[in-house]
């Protein structure tokens, strides 16, 4: 199962390298200023002012949409292990504790989005 799962987000964070540079666009103007095209900044272009702010809210961005899929994916996989439990009051008990970390995680991420973008507004 693990395998599975690791294989899959290599797969998922493979794709998202490799489209990344298609999106890339910058105006004739920008190009002549010595502007570079690049998809990582949000418009396009590597000449604007705050670069840096603009990298850090795509990382947050790319972290975000991460944890988002783990989370859904870990409720997933704990409703499995409480759905197949067969009345084990040991495996109930271990997936109702699996799930409130999956949930304690999610809202302390939330916390942190919020500090972030509190930090990172534009």
């Amino acid at each position: 199962m693990k395998k599975i799962l690791c294989g899959l987000m290599a797969v998922f964070m493979g794709g998202m390298m490799v489209c990344a540079p298609v999106m890339a666009t910058c105006s004739d103007d920008q190009i002549k200023s010595g502007c570079v095209s690049t998809s990582i900044l949000s418009n396009g272009c590597s000449c604007d002012s705050n670069e840096v702010t603009r990298i850090l809210n795509l990382v947050v961005d790319i972290m975000t949409i991460g944890v988002g899929i783990l989370g859904v994916l870990g409720i997933t996989i704990v409703g499995i292990q409480y759905l197949t439990a067969g009345g084990n009051e040991e495996k109930t008990r271990k997936a109702k504790k699996r799930l409130l970390e999956i949930v304690i995680g999610l809202v302390a991420y939330v916390l942190i989005y919020a500090i972030l973008n509190w930090l990172l507004r534009t």
